[in-house]
């Protein structure tokens, strides 16, 4: 096969899409969604959109990014060290060729090129369309990343869960018990107000991933102070989450998408997390919204979400490769 191995080039939107929706079948996109979410992410370069190609036909993609402008306190000095393929993917005729081994070997040439010594798939934020990779979904894109010397990063695995929240909205039966208990110790739940925007984004910026504060204030210039939740104790903020919809250009609109969801450190244990996550939930149906999913948890805050009917939908493995520079 006469395959080469080039960059994007203006004017192919809609046929990378195409070969996007071919490849990645759990996960499509549009092309908003491409606009948003690559093009007009401030660190994108074409060429880290890579594409396999033979006799004008696409076979595969890989999308590498680095990081050029920092994203609040994101911790710069390894950003100075890594890079990430956030997403890759191989056309279903193309599998029983070295088509994704040479897209990998371009990648890794990429970062190289770019002094980079580590490579993550691929929890670039805030423009990640996937924690890690679906193995069970993708799994020739998975044997690649391995044949070509990633490994899992152990303990990083992504857990995607799901709920109902029509007819019936599942709840811990003491729910109520818990919310008196916690207004005697003086922490309230409220949906998010003038009066709380400062403190909320103090605690944001204090004790929450960075990217966190980024969503949030995002979603909050949109005006959609009703779906944000907050625990405050006195003046503070000690808890936040939020729910939202989709990720074309309207994503802040209402919709079955929950979190990012999150409890200071030291109130933790004491149920905050439970009732945000039941405010949240129930407000959600209030709105009409018919389910909730999380892309993106672990292992110990699955016990949690298990407790309103939530199930793991999707698991996904976060990769890496170390390189020379």
């Amino acid at each position: 096969m006469s395959i080469k191995i080039r960059s994007y080039e203006p004017g192919e939107e809609r046929e990378i899409i195409s070969l996007w929706n071919r490849c990645l079948t759990r996960d499509p996109i549009s092309l908003e969604v491409f606009e948003r979410k690559v093009l007009l992410d401030p660190n994108f370069e074409a060429e880290g959109f890579l594409l396999a190609e033979e006799d004008g036909k696409l076979l595969g993609f890989a999308y590498n990014i680095v990081r050029k402008y920092p994203i609040l306190r994101e911790e710069v000095e390894k950003d100075k060290e890594r890079g990430w393929i956030v997403a890759f993917g191989v056309a279903p005729e193309a599998r029983e060729t070295n088509v994704g081994d040479r897209l990998i070997q371009a990648s890794i040439d990429f970062h190289r090129e770019r002094r980079k010594k580590v490579i993550l798939y691929s929890p670039y934020v805030p423009n990640y369309f996937f924690p890690g990779i679906d193995a069970e979904a993708y799994p020739h894109e998975y044997e690649v990343l391995l044949r070509n010397g990633f490994t899992e990063i152990k303990g990083a695995e992504g857990l995607a869960m799901d709920t109902s929240l029509w007819p019936d909205f599942k709840y811990p039966a003491d729910i109520k018990e818990r919310e008196e208990r916690l207004k005697r110790e003086g922490i309230e739940i409220k949906v998010l107000t003038t009066q709380y925007l400062y403190p909320l984004m103090k605690f944001l910026e204090k004790h929450m991933p960075a990217d966190w504060y980024r969503h949030a204030r995002e979603l909050l210039l949109h005006n959609r102070k009703t779906q944000v939740f907050i625990a405050v104790k006195g003046r503070e903020v000690v808890g936040y989450c939020q729910f939202w919809g989709g990720e074309g250009y309207e994503w802040y609109m209402p919709g079955s998408h929950f979190g990012p969801f999150g409890v200071r450190e030291d109130m933790r244990g004491k149920g905050i997390g439970t009732m945000l996550l039941y405010k949240c939930l129930e407000a959600m149906k209030e709105n009409g919204i018919h389910n909730a999913f999380l892309l993106w948890t672990g292992e110990k805050a699955k016990r949690l979400y298990e407790r309103f009917g939530f199930k793991v939908t999707r698991v996904f493995k976060l990769m890496k490769k170390n390189i020379e520079a």
